[in-house]
């Protein structure tokens, strides 16, 4: 069978590397990327797999009007309040000041006007110029959010077989790529009843297969030796912002939370992680001041990607942490699936209106799928994070750890590969089942 991925993100994702190169082991495996995409994809090709260039998007007045009118009026998620908020992040973080203002003020715009247009009728009226070569593919995988469009239309009423990946867990409350003519794996049987319930496609429609972000844990998990890790006691802080307006307040809750460790813990250090995906790492210079705080960013590499064995590394050191604390990060998640307890700090704001840090942590993933699942682990105040400092083997505390254990399963990436392709099972899923619960 020859199968293609539509990719995007591709240096970032390693897991999506790893997932390629285990299906290309038992099949013909294509990438097939965006023109704009193509050099950074380019250095990451697993061997053997073929790269193809997507070439379906026609630049014509029609398909113009119609990028502008879903832009405006495409339905949104149920999960309305977070998909404006995320497109609040999104305009902030435009590289200009003119860019921003354009953004801000599109962003105006679809807040006011109706919701109408469906992700399908717009892909039913796009035109397309089929010179992306699709005839010897049996099966195309893409991942969430689309890459391409264009693309997707063509699949679609060429009745190709799609399975659509939905890569995040923050994914079904924020994206509106969701068609109800192909197929979905996902991470868990909760992330299912987010994409039936927030993106409303049918339930028969959607397969649980794991994450393919959680094989590192797995192997992890399988590893004889860990790495060698840090030779005193610490706690660890993962940072999750990069919207730049955003920065400061999280510099700031690690500063509370150093200070509070000082008070609490004089002979621990607290090692601080930057968030990878920010572009410019100078404003956390400042924590470098602090007599109690280390860097751990030696897994930064000249683009997206990081070392095979720094994300290995990442969850030793998580592991041996007296505790995990973040702000809403998919490492909060992760770090369930070690011995030390997640945290998040829930306080520190002024406002809960519009860009600020109170929707940042409280975005419809963590609320959901973290803080609602234990609310003793997240942090209100800095009086209940020197309690919590000081009490940190408490049973209670390893609660949301067993929740998120039974609520995943980890695999292999050659597990995961072969249910995302079909091998093993995951998609003998009844598409006549349409039950929404």
């Amino acid at each position: 069978m020859k199968i293609a991925f539509v990719v995007s993100f591709f240096d970032f994702r390693n897991d999506v590397r790893r997932v390629i190169a285990e299906v290309a082991r038992q099949h013909q495996v294509v990438v097939l990327g965006r023109t704009e995409h193509m050099a950074s994809i380019q250095k990451h090709v697993p061997a053997g797999v073929e790269l193809r260039q997507i070439a379906e998007k026609k630049r014509t007045i029609r398909n113009a009007i119609w990028e502008r009118l879903y832009l405006l009026l495409r339905r949104i998620p149920r999960s309305r309040s977070n998909f404006f908020l995320m497109e609040l992040f999104k305009a902030s973080n435009q590289p200009t000041a003119k860019s921003k203002s354009r953004a801000m003020s599109l962003l105006r715009w679809m807040q006011r006007l109706p919701k109408i247009i469906s992700y399908d009728f717009y892909l039913d009226r796009l035109r397309y110029q089929s010179l992306t070569e699709l005839d010897d593919i049996d099966l195309v995988i893409c991942f969430t959010a689309i890459a391409d469009d264009y693309l997707l239309a063509r699949l679609i009423r060429e009745q190709k077989p799609v399975r659509v990946y939905v890569y995040s867990w923050d994914h079904p409350c924020k994206h509106t790529c969701f068609s109800r003519r192909v197929q979905y794996a996902c991470w868990s049987e909760e992330i299912r009843e987010d994409i039936v319930s927030l993106q409303n496609i049918p339930s028969g429609q959607i397969a649980v297969t794991g994450a393919s972000q959680f094989g590192y844990i797995h192997a992890y998990r399988q590893a004889d030796a860990l790495p060698v890790g840090y030779p005193f006691r610490y706690v660890y802080f993962g940072c999750a912002i990069g919207i730049p307006e955003l920065v400061p307040d999280e510099l700031r809750l690690v500063t509370t939370l150093a200070q509070s460790l000082q008070a609490v813990q004089p002979g621990w250090k607290l090692l601080v992680r930057p968030y990878p995906v920010l572009t410019d790492w100078t404003p956390y210079e400042a924590l470098r001041s602090l007599p109690n705080v280390v860097f751990d960013d030696a897994f930064r590499t000249q683009d997206s990607s990081v070392q095979e064995e720094a994300i290995l590394q990442k969850y030793a050191t998580i592991e041996r942490a007296e505790a995990f604390f973040h702000l809403g990060t998919t490492m909060g998640l992760e770090a369930c699936f070690t011995n030390a307890p997640s945290f998040v700090l829930d306080f520190g704001y002024t406002t809960s209106e519009g860009l600020s840090l109170y929707n940042f942590i409280h975005q419809y993933q963590n609320d959901r799928h973290l803080i609602n699942l234990a609310p003793q682990n997240a942090i209100r105040s800095e009086e209940n994070l020197r309690e919590v400092l000081g009490h940190l083997t408490a049973p209670a505390f390893k609660d949301l750890n067993r929740a998120v254990q039974k609520e995943y399963t980890l695999k292999s990436f050659e597990a995961f590969a072969g249910d995302l392709t079909g091998q093993t099972g995951a998609f003998s899923i009844r598409v006549s089942d349409t039950k929404i619960r």
